[in-house]
């Protein structure tokens, strides 16, 4: 009888609330970074950025080789330790300037136009700072080939420049009564997604370590046998552009899977049934 009177008394509230009058919202004041602080903040890392990029560039060109040199660094090394750290960089950047454009108190016209000036000064060094990121990660491929991890880092930095050109896009005013800078990001996410499943990555990392292979002459064949079956067509069928010294390797990767596939149907999978007939076809 308690818990029945309790209930019945709660319920009894909750039902008087909620047919009551809706009280006025009472507005609370939202917090705002001051204007100055904001282009203070801005300018300071404008020109910090300024330097970096300039230095970042010099080392790119080979200006920076004897300093390399005298330090025992490679350009290989030196392109494989920098590249992940420009990226950082550059969406630290990227959240900075978001959450400072969100944040800043620029309802005077002077004001927004000096941010803007500022914010997009910042996204053009940012993105010098990425094509010298990506610049970085082409010297190492240049040296040792590609992979998945080095093709996936060659699209975020294609995909974080897409990004930094809407937010510029979003300071400048383009649909400035629309909130889709978000959306517009997450939508170019989902394409590169898409596109990279559509494009069947490893097949493009077959292609690409096949064209570094004529040049260099060698070829990382146990990298090549630990890709997925989406990549044994693409490596038969490039035997015929490499050397004959280098064909040998590829087919030991290639044809090292089972030719014979007969899964359960609710096991099928098309990249491991191409794979099998592709060694039938392919692999003594």
């Amino acid at each position: 009888v308690f818990f029945i009177a309790a209930g019945s008394w709660c319920a009894a509230g909750l039902l008087r609330l909620a047919a009551s009058e809706p009280l006025e919202e009472v507005g609370r004041p939202r917090w705002k970074l001051g204007a100055t602080e904001a282009l203070v903040v801005l300018a300071v890392l404008d020109a910090v950025f300024a330097a970096f990029a300039v230095a970042q560039v010099l080392a790119a060109t080979g200006a920076a080789a004897e300093t390399l040199r005298n330090a025992g660094v490679t350009y290989a090394d030196y392109a494989r330790s920098g590249f992940f750290q420009l990226l950082w960089v550059s969406g630290i950047t990227l959240a900075l300037l978001v959450l400072f454009g969100r944040v800043s108190n620029l309802a005077e016209p002077n004001t927004r136009r000096a941010f803007t000036v500022l914010a997009c000064c910042a996204i053009a060094l940012t993105l010098m700072i990425d094509v010298v990121a990506f610049r970085r990660l082409s010297l190492y491929e240049e040296a040792y080939g590609f992979t998945m991890l080095r093709l996936d880092s060659h699209v975020f930095a294609v995909w974080l420049g897409a990004v930094f050109v809407l937010l510029a896009a979003d300071f400048l005013g383009v649909w400035r009564n629309r909130r889709w800078f978000i959306g517009a990001t997450l939508a170019t996410a989902l394409t590169v997604l898409l596109g990279l499943n559509v494009a069947n990555p490893e097949a493009v990392v077959v292609a690409l370590n096949t064209s570094h292979a004529q040049s260099s002459n060698r070829i990382d064949s146990q990298y090549l046998a630990e890709l997925s079956s989406d990549a044994t067509p693409a490596l038969l069928a490039s035997r015929a552009q490499i050397a004959p010294v280098l064909r040998q390797q590829v087919t030991d990767a290639a044809c090292a899977g089972a030719k014979a596939y007969a899964p359960a149907w609710g096991a099928f999978n098309v990249a491991d049934d191409q794979a099998a007939a592709a060694r039938r076809a392919g692999c003594r």
